[in-house]
């Protein structure tokens, strides 16, 4: 009989509590990324007052062989075959990483392959894809494609009494007069006016020794009591509003350090746009248009290039970044615009309550959930000092705050707190700092720079299966 544990966590947006639960990654069920393994299940919470409560049955999972060396874990940034591709075979046996999101089915999978056959990972693909079936609906609802028109119905097209899983379904319903709760790919969303999921999942994946995710994940569901001030919902309607085309631009990482994730978020807007068609559309709108953008990384001048290229092109809703730093460059313009934006990926908590005039929304949760979550994690697997290595950014600061309020909450220590500069040519002084620190497990929260890392890592000994 396996065991569901609750967490119940402070978090700076309120309580969060998260559920674990596993289950076998080809099941057809709800949401996230390729693959991976279980998550230890503790007998105890690292929080305070765990409750557990039994689960259903299930077949045993196949264990990960446990990683040597000092054990690492990795976060939604790193987690993926594309690391593992850049990593001598091996390195990342046994490594443990999370991705927010519910567990992908084989069919939304086999969908996005339609649509881009080369895709090696599915993160974020999902909440990409609710991204525009929201907007859509939100649309639909209004009778209108103006941003602050959309934005007004996204927390009630999320909370409704009527549970709806796909557009044609939830449309239907619409024109029914009925008060829907759309439950996409990543899950239930439920919005809150600032524009947060209040209801996400956390995926736990497990490297085999091929650096490949192995097919089975664990998931943690999770809930976050909303608080601080929501943004008033307010300014005028974008350029382009209500000409009967629903224009759709993208915001997504094809160059820079997060371009792995572009294809998979891609191909899920791709997908959902598709969908919508083969649905008749989007009443009072003649057509749907793409205009797909680079959001590049914060390091260069691309997405400021992309936002000023379509938003002259009349986009309704911008879809993205996926960076958190990306986002905070352009949100001043875009939302000034009047154009709603939905990130799929962006965690970081700053995101919560910037100025945005109501406009910018995200199908992804806020770190509050997944830094509550990791830092429980590495306590119920038995590590008490952690050290953390963090790329300087906003998500990068974010996700290190929650991990580190998780551990010390939790009674646990960290031992080391390095912030690095993602664009140095070199890692082996941030490296030697956790090394000297003699910690007991290593979070590393970082982009396409982790392989670097983690190599040099393994060269000083601290890294996984360096031992």
């Amino acid at each position: 009989m396996k065991r569901t544990t609750v967490l119940k966590t402070a978090a700076v947006l309120g309580v969060a509590s998260l559920t674990l639960a596993a289950c076998g990654g080809s099941s057809d069920s709800a949401e996230t990324d390729a693959a991976a393994s279980e998550p230890a299940a503790a007998e105890e919470a690292p929080a305070e007052e765990p409750a557990e409560e039994p689960a259903a049955e299930e077949a045993p999972m196949e264990e990960a062989p446990a990683a040597g060396g000092v054990p690492l874990y990795l976060v939604d940034g790193n987690t993926g075959n594309a690391l593992g591709e850049k990593l001598p075979a091996g390195t990342l046996n046994g490594v443990k990483g999370t991705i927010p999101g519910a567990e992908n089915t084989q069919d939304f999978k086999d969908a996005l392959l339609e649509v881009d056959p080369e895709l090696i990972d599915f993160a974020y693909a999902p909440e990409s894809y609710d991204a525009v079936i929201l907007a859509a609906l939100a649309a639909a609802k209004a009778g209108s494609d103006a941003g602050v028109d959309m934005a007004k119905e996204l927390v009630g097209i999320t909370n409704g009494t009527e549970i709806c899983n796909d557009y044609a379904g939830c449309l239907a319903l619409l024109q029914e007069g009925k008060d829907i709760d759309y439950n996409g790919r990543s899950g239930a969303v439920n919005f809150w006016d600032a524009g947060d999921p209040t209801s996400a999942s956390i995926g736990v994946y497990t490297f085999g020794p091929d650096n490949v995710l192995l097919p089975e994940v664990a998931y943690a569901s999770g809930e976050i009591v909303p608080d601080g001030e929501a943004n008033p919902i307010d300014g005028k309607p974008q350029d382009g509003a209500n000409d009967g085309v629903f224009k759709v631009g993208t915001f997504l990482p094809i160059t820079g350090s997060l371009a792995f994730l572009g294809p998979p978020e891609v191909a899920g807007v791709r997908l959902a746009i598709k969908d919508i068609k083969a649905a008749g559309g989007i009443p009072g709108f003649d057509k749907i248009v793409l205009e797909e953008g680079d959001s590049g990384d914060t390091s260069t001048e691309t997405g400021k290039q992309t936002v000023k290229r379509l938003l002259p092109l009349g986009i309704d809703i911008l879809v993205g970044a996926a960076s958190s730093g990306s986002s905070l460059q352009v949100l001043d313009e875009v939302t000034g615009a009047g154009v709603l934006m939905i990130s799929p990926a962006n965690t970081s908590p700053a995101l919560t309550t910037a100025p945005d005039s109501g406009l910018y929304w995200r199908t992804a949760p806020s770190d509050v959930l997944q830094g509550a979550f990791v830092g429980g994690m590495m306590l119920q697997d038995g590590y008490t000092k952690i050290a953390i290595m963090s790329l300087q950014d906003a998500y990068g600061d974010g996700l290190n705050a929650n991990i580190t309020k998780a551990v010390t909450e939790g009674g646990g220590e960290v031992v080391a707190n390095v912030v690095y500069d993602p664009t140095a040519a070199d890692f082996a002084a941030d490296v030697a700092k956790i090394k000297a620190a003699g910690p007991e497990a290593i979070v590393l929260i970082g982009f396409d720079e982790s392989a670097q890392i983690i190599q040099e890592m393994v060269k000083q000994g601290i890294g996984p299966n360096a031992g």
